[in-house]
């Protein structure tokens, strides 16, 4: 039966280590400051939305990706000034769609399936980086942890993506390369679909993943 397929957009559609060509264009860094950089950079992202979320103190995704890039810097002793920053950071409405992405979505659609985004960036973020990826006329719908004013793996962001569907919230599947998002969802009551490329292991709070791949391109070949 169809399904409404809810992909994560950064780490799962979209690969946020694009970030590392203007990290290295913008700072004239060496590779292995860019590589500390981008790793910091991400991991605060992840950090600050948990932080605001536990905290209750929502800010739109674009701002808390500011502060972890302002972390960034300052943690490797970086200086870059405000003009910089916002090129920096202007990287991530440019990320590079992983490269069976939309062979992914189109599969999947024509397989009489539903196919959102459902993503912690603010609705600006994602749908400027979902229209610069090519990835908008693949895509019924984007759904943003912002209607919800917290986020991932917050349940309320799960069960507002079934709500704005109209779908039952088992009918849904969240298809994300990140396992604590796969964990929260499946908590919540969603199918999952774990895009691990790495081979890593599952976390250890939260639901398993219903179906686990290692590329985008294995959604498909499961569910088309």
């Amino acid at each position: 039966m169809p399904e409404t397929l809810c992909f994560d957009m950064y780490g799962t559609l979209c690969d946020t280590s694009s970030v590392t060509s203007t990290l290295a264009d913008e700072l004239d860094a060496p590779d292995a400051l860019v590589a500390e950089l981008d790793a910091t950079w991400r991991a605060k992202q992840l950090q600050y939305s948990y932080q605001s979320a536990l905290m209750e103190e929502y800010r739109p995704f674009w701002e808390v990706t500011g502060d972890a890039l302002a972390y960034a810097l300052d943690q490797w002793g970086v200086d870059a000034d405000g003009a910089t920053r916002e090129r920096i950071l202007a990287a991530y409405e440019h990320l590079d769609p992983y490269p069976d992405a939309i062979e992914t979505l189109t599969r999947l659609s024509e397989a009489g399936h539903t196919v959102t985004v459902l993503s912690n960036g603010n609705p600006e973020m994602l749908e400027t980086l979902a229209d610069n990826a090519g990835l908008a006329p693949h895509l019924d719908d984007v759904i943003s942890a912002d209607e919800v004013s917290t986020f991932k793996p917050n349940p309320a962001v799960y069960e507002n993506a079934a709500a704005r569907t109209d779908t039952p919230i088992d009918r849904c599947r969240l298809v994300s390369g990140n396992a604590w998002d796969v964990a929260g969802a499946g908590t919540a009551g969603m199918r999952t679909a774990w895009v691990n490329r790495a081979n890593d292991p599952f976390e250890e709070i939260g639901v398993g993943p219903s179906l686990e791949v290692t590329g985008l391109a294995g959604v498909a070949d499961e569910l088309a």
